[in-house]
This record gives C-alpha cells, sequence and structure tokens, in this order.
C-alpha cells in the first residue's frame, strides 16, 4: 500500500486553504485530488483555495493539463482557486481551461493578496452566488 497523500489543510472563515507537501499533487495526481476532495466533504466549505507556491521543481505543458483535467473529475461544482508561483504560470492558463471545459469553476492567482481576496469576496455558505449578467 502506498504512502498517505501529505495536505496541510487551514480551515478560515468558512474557507479551506490547501498546501500539498511536495510534488504529490503532480506525482500523485489522482490520489491527490480525491484527499482534496474528501477533506471538503468532511468538512463542507465556502471556498477553496489550493497553495502550490512551495511546489518544488518544473511544471510541464503536460501537467498543467492533467491537473486541469483531474481537478474537473475530482472538483466539480466546487467553488475553487489556485495559487501558484509566477515561474509555474501559464500566460494561457491551459490548466484553468481544461479544468473549466470539465465543469471544475477555478481561479488561478499568483498574488496571494488577491487569492485573499478571492475567499474572503466568496457568498457564505446557503447562498446563491450571484448570476453574471
Amino acid at each position: 500500500m502506498s504512502e498517505p497523500v501529505k495536505l496541510q489543510l487551514e480551515y478560515r472563515d468558512d474557507c479551506l486553504v490547501i498546501r500539498p507537501q511536495g510534488r504529490d499533487i503532480l506525482d500523485r495526481m489522482a490520489a491527490t485530488m480525491q484527499a482534496i476532495a474528501d477533506a471538503i466533504r468532511a468538512q463542507p466549505v465556502r471556498a477553496t483555495l489550493i497553495d502550490m507556491v512551495a511546489l518544488p521543481g518544473p511544471v510541464s505543458f503536460l501537467d498543467r493539463y492533467q491537473l486541469g483535467e483531474t481537478a474537473g473529475r475530482y472538483l466539480p461544482r466546487i467553488r475553487l482557486a489556485a495559487l501558484i508561483n509566477e515561474v509555474h504560470a501559464d500566460p494561457k492558463r491551459i490548466g484553468q481551461l481544461v479544468a473549466q471545459n470539465r465543469g471544475a469553476a477555478i481561479e488561478v492567482f499568483t498574488d496571494p493578496a488577491a487569492a485573499d481576496a478571492w475567499l474572503k469576496n466568496i457568498p457564505p455558505l446557503g447562498s446563491n452566488p450571484p448570476v453574471k449578467p
């Protein structure tokens, strides 16, 4: 049996900040996304931020594509954002596009302040999200 996925969970103001440890989010993608989905189901939150700033090593185009695909499969209909390092950012946001095409509404941030502001502006649990014109 393989070692459990390592995630640091921080609950704050009905939100969840998840910090994957090491490269599990890339090397053990399905298991990590399942663990994230399980954490969200265990204690419902109004939004989840996956903080990948400490992710070591390079992130390839295929990694980004597969992250989007896996997020769409495991985390649909969840208010979700990713905080990434500028060096890991893809100007075309392929991972975000792939996730959105598979039903995951995900935002991507490189600025921690912007990610925190996004978390704070998510409507409370039980409220309907605003309808966009």
